[in-house]
């Protein structure tokens, strides 16, 4: 008998799930996507391709968070719409947000899942995702914690093999400032600076449209229908999910609908369908179906300030590839043995000018989703809470100290002119915490908001499996099911959950 699927969101996730699952014969896959769907690298918009591309807005959902900004005449402006306002970038195309972000490919660490199965996601542990971290992967350092010949190819840039001399000179200043430096930033040893792994071929970012989609292209049993918003999911009278109604009335029916839009657009659409929490549905008269108070809480995303520095463009040279290196640290010092909680990633997009983006990767504050109403254009109401937890904000400012003293040593003087920001004149705590909330911004990688927890906890949406409680036929798989954020970018994590999931929903049928 053939099982009908459909998949809501065309993401790191969605693409994933839609080629794995149309892999069997016996399913017919309707992968849905909001944004456009480019079919060929050729006929894809040239910023989606172009790995050496990101932070732009073309192809973009809009979202923007409700947090506050503190009022400032000049602060970073990269990837940041209007001044004053922290924006929430998520891809709207094929591909999602693996279609538009830097191609960063840091994996997970074995201490992100003793955090998960900690939190009674006892099925997530090292040893269960490891081998779908590797099935997943293309990555030529080979050896016993990586994969060959996966979807997905891996690239780093390491001297005689187009490490820009900057970049290089980086590696060095952190060496000096006392970091290990290592070939292999996925390897067992994951504190320190070296070449960033990224999921990038030939220049062409290696999303979830391109390594998984492309392949898959020709199946009879896969449809993909681009440039359609999803209103929500029909149920039957005794709670079983059988159709998915898009906003211009069409109605998918379904045997198994996945939901994979995203921290922002799974739980809306959950929200959307009578799943969420009780008073919030009452309120905009919207049925309930199934009362769960965690859908749209538990928000975690890696706050993020840009450092500035002028630079001397000769000794630069090219700018790109503008991102090469990582360094992984801990807020505490290099001697320190406290975990990783900082990544300083700097970058080089214009002329006379470096980024050094300084990511806090294991925050304390925490956010929230709610829809506003139940029309599926309206924008949800977002809530990063960037910075309102104090320990987030002192380990920040310890942070932007140590990268200070890295850009300002010996090895990146021929390159660095000075720091325009925050500036020389920022010296105090006080003045970097002032710094620090003016420019909050984000490091784009929301999760948590439809968590892995047991039935009646209060953040728990769905089990261990992405099955929703309480409702039949529905499931979620993407990084909204994250019961804590890893201390990496999240785009390699939610691929592996994809592949994991998929597998599980196969063997399940």
């Amino acid at each position: 008998m053939t099982r009908r699927i459909v998949v809501c969101g065309g993401g790191s996730a969605g693409g994933v799930l839609a080629a794995r699952l149309s892999e069997d014969p016996a399913n017919t896959v309707t992968l849905v996507e909001a944004g456009p769907d480019y079919r060929t690298p050729e006929e894809t918009a040239p910023e989606v391709l172009d790995a050496n591309q990101f932070g732009f807005t073309t192809h973009d959902w809009g979202y923007e968070s409700a947090d506050n900004v503190a009022e400032a005449d000049s602060i970073p402006m990269f990837g940041i719409v209007e001044q004053g306002v922290v924006p929430v970038l998520r891809g709207k195309v094929i591909g999602g947000s693996s279609s538009v972000n830097g191609a960063n490919a840091l994996r997970p660490t074995a201490e992100d899942f003793a955090r998960w199965t900690g939190l009674g996601s006892d099925r997530w542990s090292w040893d269960e995702v490891l081998p779908y971290l590797k099935k997943l992967e293309d990555d030529p350092v080979g050896g016993e914690l990586h994969g060959t010949g996966g979807p997905v190819h891996i690239e780093r840039f390491t001297e005689g093999n187009g490490l820009r001399p900057v970049m290089a000179a980086f590696l060095e200043a952190c060496a000096q400032a006392g970091h290990p430096i290592h070939h292999d930033m996925n390897g067992a040893d994951r504190r320190g600076a070296g070449p960033n792994p990224f999921n990038r071929k030939d220049g062409i970012r290696q999303s979830s449209a391109i390594a998984y989609l492309g392949p898959a292209r020709d199946r009879e049993n896969l449809t993909v229908l681009g440039g359609g918003t999803v209103d929500r999911v029909e149920f039957t009278d005794d709670g079983t999910a059988r159709a998915v109604l898009l906003a211009d009335g069409t109605r998918l029916e379904a045997d198994l609908v996945i939901l994979s839009a995203g921290a922002i657009g799974s739980p809306a659409i959950l929200m959307r369908s009578g799943i969420g929490p009780r008073r919030l549905l009452e309120e905009l008269s919207i049925p309930v179906i199934q009362a769960l108070e965690g859908v749209g809480r538990n928000l975690r995303d890696h706050p993020m300030v840009y450092l500035t520095y002028a630079v001397d463009e000769e000794a630069v040279g090219e700018l790109t590839p503008p991102l090469q290196t990582v360094l992984a640290f801990s807020s505490g010092g290099a001697d320190c043995e406290g975990e990783v909680d900082l990544h300083a990633l700097p970058f080089t997009m214009e002329p006379g000018v470096m980024l050094v983006p300084l990511g806090l990767v294991r925050p304390y504050s925490l956010g929230s989703v709610e829809i506003t109403s139940p029309d599926p254009e309206a924008d949800p109401r977002i809530r990063l809470g960037l910075f309102d937890h104090p320990d987030d904000i002192r380990r920040m400012v310890a942070g932007i100290r140590q990268v200070r003293d890295i850009m300002g040593s010996a090895p990146l003087e021929k390159y660095v002119r000075g720091e325009t920001w925050p500036g020389p004149e920022a010296t105090t705590d006080a003045d970097l915490t002032r710094a620090i909330l003016q420019g909050k911004n984000t490091y784009c990688h929301a999760v948590g908001t439809c968590a892995m927890g047991a039935e009646g906890t209060p953040t728990g949406v769905v089990d261990q499996s992405g099955k929703v409680h309480g409702v039949d036929g529905l499931y979620v798989v993407d990084a909204s099911i994250m019961p804590d954020i890893p201390a990496v970018p999240t785009n390699t994590t939610v691929m592996m959950m994809a592949e994991r999931c998929g597998d599980g929903m196969r063997e399940g049928a």
